[in-house]
């Protein structure tokens, strides 16, 4: 009897443990699940090849979900039906555009989107479904089909320029082939010309310049709510004049002039961008990223570089003027202000240009970050 009693316990233990197992994997699930998401359907009237469960949802841009269910509709197979389900904040509207979008010209597709200006709610489907949104049928036609006209383009092309493209080709070869045996000739002729030229040797990479991102006091205890806040940083936008590395100075009003013997650590944009990110950082928000890192923010900073130069007209000064927006979720403008900054210039070189717009720098971004910790 002591025997079949210890099996007896035994028995019960091992059940005991394999219940426990499935409700921690059960809670876990729950846990790990999060909110529950809002679920959508959309109607899309023509073909769409690359819809299919798994397809990310884009909100203006940003990813906010994903396609659940694709199927054809059962009273017309000419229309496709997907359900997708997307995160709770998202305002979807009655006026919400829906689309396909493509990464490249061959990427896969994407369910794209756009917030409109109502403030009507969707409503359940009367048969008590989720709400159903209407894909324009300009923008579900097929990728594919896209993409074979263009490359059809580009094949009655070739197919009219075959010949002259042939003869083309076969000079390349030949000059090649002659390159090739008149190589040792064509470096003495090269060092040659480097003699006349007073070319010692190859020339030395150009200095790279950094700023540096502004500090601030220790954040008070306990910290601020809006420090908690998930804020995405994009990359700022310019005039070509200042997608460069370049450093830039005004000889003139009107006139932007790059100086050759130094240059950015990075394009500019980039570098104004990663340097506000550390900025918001020093200042202790702790969830501050660049929109390209793939996550959901609560807030955007949106900027606009329009001045980042040093004017050689007395006095000299770095002159910066920054704009920037802050974006809610619901697409609409929390914030805008216009920021300008000036720093005293000890000459019209590199290393002094570059000094003076670090010290400009710092001032507009430290002014950026208070502004947008008084705004949210």
């Amino acid at each position: 009897m002591e025997t079949k009693a210890r099996y007896v316990v035994v028995g019960l233990f091992t059940i005991l443990v394999v219940v426990a197992g499935f409700l921690f994997v059960y809670w876990l699930h729950g846990e790990a699940s999060g909110p529950a998401q809002a679920s959508y359907r959309v109607r899309f009237d023509g073909p769409v090849i690359g819809l299919r469960p798994g397809v990310a949802v884009l909100f203006n841009g940003l990813r906010v979900g994903e396609v659940t269910s694709v199927r054809f509709d059962a009273e017309d197979p000419r229309v496709l039906m997907a359900q997708i389900s997307v995160d709770p904040r998202t305002p979807v509207r009655r006026d919400t555009q829906v689309g396909i979008d493509a990464q490249g010209l061959m990427g896969s597709a994407t369910v794209s989107l756009r917030g409109g200006v109502s403030t009507e709610v969707l409503q359940p489907a009367p048969d008590g479904g989720p709400p159903l949104l209407v894909a324009d049928p300009t923008d579900s036609q097929s990728l594919m089909q896209a993409a074979k006209k263009a490359l059809a383009g580009i094949e009655g092309i070739v197919d009219d320029n075959a010949k002259p493209l042939h003869g083309v080709i076969t000079n390349i070869g030949d000059f090649a082939a002659v390159l090739s045996k008149n190589s040792g000739r064509v470096d003495n002729i090269l060092a040659g010309l480097e003699k006349m030229t007073g070319n010692a040797g190859p020339k030395a990479p150009p200095l790279s310049y950094d700023l540096e991102a502004p500090a601030f006091p220790p954040p008070q205890d306990p910290p601020a709510k809006s420090l908690d806040m998930q804020i995405a940083a994009a990359e700022p936008t310019a005039v070509v004049a200042f997608e460069t590395q370049k450093v830039l100075v005004e000889p003139k009003v009107g006139v932007l002039q790059p100086l050759e013997d130094g240059q950015w650590a990075d394009s500019l944009p980039k570098l104004v961008q990663a340097k506000i990110v550390q900025s918001f950082e020093n200042a202790g928000f702790s969830r501050i990223a660049k929109t390209t890192d793939g996550f959901t923010p609560d807030l955007q900073v949106l900027l606009d570089i329009r001045s980042f130069q040093v004017s050689l007209t007395p006095p000299l000064e770095a002159r910066i003027e920054i704009a920037a927006k802050i974006l809610g979720t619901d697409g609409k403008i929390a914030g805008e202000r216009v920021f300008r900054a000036r720093a005293p210039a000890t000459g019209g070189d590199t290393p002094a240009a570059a000094a003076a717009l670090n010290a400009a720098f710092q001032t507009i971004a430290r002014d950026i970050v208070d502004w947008a910790r008084d705004t949210i």
